[in-house]
């Protein structure tokens, strides 16, 4: 639906702008601004909303049984991808910092030590799916369950022991904290027609809804909650309320052409855009303020990655590199 192809590259490219902020940063020094940072925190829904979009999209394509190869399919076209883009990572890594390839290796793809490591949690959630669907599990009681599981696991990692900080790469890969949303994703994407009728009949009371969490979220950023992470309890009803506020204002959008395209390339561009930005910061860092260093950052590394994946399409077995999305679908 065209819908879920907006919620999608809004993500993206939030998460390529959040990126930019954060490349920035690491070439000119913590910026000390509150509302700079807040927008920072801000741009962190667009990890979890691929979580949701991805449930959503399987609990309503696959309401009963799962397509053969439902598994296998997903580990060539999506961990073949991770798997690639580590050892990319890993080998800049060796030629560019002198580290040990075997050891850039593991830490990169075992560890998720990069920007692509949320490919292998969603993973873990298709697993998950998987079991839930050959087993014929009832929604009423598994999203309670996996909805307080999710919840009672992050705020255990919030308390900052020292197991969880030691093991930080770890338990963000873990896919137990990332539950919530896929209890969410999977009680909207079942009810997806019904709700997406809801949601264009009161698109406005999704913007309000928008600001209201807005709001909480700054409320606890003022008051000394300021990690930029994705991983924080009070970021859920942003992630919430953005995605419905997009999916409700998407469904009466023109379809624009380029959309599609960036759809199309935003897996590709997810796991490569870091490696990219690193070599174009130094360059982008050179402009006079911070808004033209991002913005530069930004488009420069989107249209770099888009140039790349591009490239790559046309080299044999070029979804086992960077994903199927980036194939034009079929017309038959």
């Amino acid at each position: 639906m065209y819908e879920w192809n907006v919620l999608r590259v809004i993500a993206c490219l939030s998460i390529v702008l959040l990126h930019a902020t954060t490349n920035i940063e690491t070439i000119n020094g913590y910026i000390d601004q509150p509302y700079y940072q807040f927008f920072r925190l801000l741009l962190c829904f667009a990890t979890p909303t691929f979580i949701l979009l991805s449930i959503l999209i399987l609990a309503n394509r696959y309401p009963n049984q799962l397509p053969p190869l439902f598994l296998w399919r997903r580990f060539q076209f999506i961990v073949m991808p991770f798997v690639a883009a580590g050892i990319l990572y890993a080998a800049n890594a060796a030629f560019h910092y002198d580290e040990n390839f075997w050891i850039a290796l593991y830490r990169h793809i075992v560890l998720g030590d990069f920007s692509g490591w949320f490919v292998m949690t969603i993973f873990q959630l298709y697993i998950l799916f998987f079991f839930i669907k050959k087993w014929q599990l009832s929604s009423i009681w598994f999203t309670s369950i996996f909805f307080l599981l999710g919840i009672f696991y992050m705020t255990i990692a919030n308390l900052n022991f020292d197991y969880f900080i030691q093991n930080d790469h770890f338990m963000r890969l873990l896919f137990v904290g990332w539950l919530p949303y896929f209890a969410m994703a999977y009680i909207i994407g079942s009810h997806y027609e019904k709700i997406a009728r809801y949601l264009v009949k009161y698109k406005f009371v999704t913007v309000l809804s928008v600001i209201l969490a807005m709001a909480i979220l700054y409320a606890n950023y003022y008051l000394g909650a300021q990690q930029i992470t994705s991983r924080r309890i009070d970021i859920m009803l942003f992630v919430l309320t953005i995605t419905f506020c997009i999916l409700a204002f998407a469904q009466s959008m023109p379809k624009l052409s380029y959309l599609h395209i960036l759809s199309r390339y935003s897996f590709g561009i997810f796991l490569i855009h870091w490696l990219i930005q690193e070599y174009l910061a130094p360059y982008c860092a050179l402009l006079p303020t911070t808004a033209l260093q991002v913005i530069s950052l930004f488009l420069s590394s989107l249209l770099v990655c888009m140039l790349l994946i591009k490239i790559i399409s046309y080299v044999p077995l070029s979804a086992y590199l960077i994903g199927k999305a980036h194939q034009k679908p079929s017309q038959h």
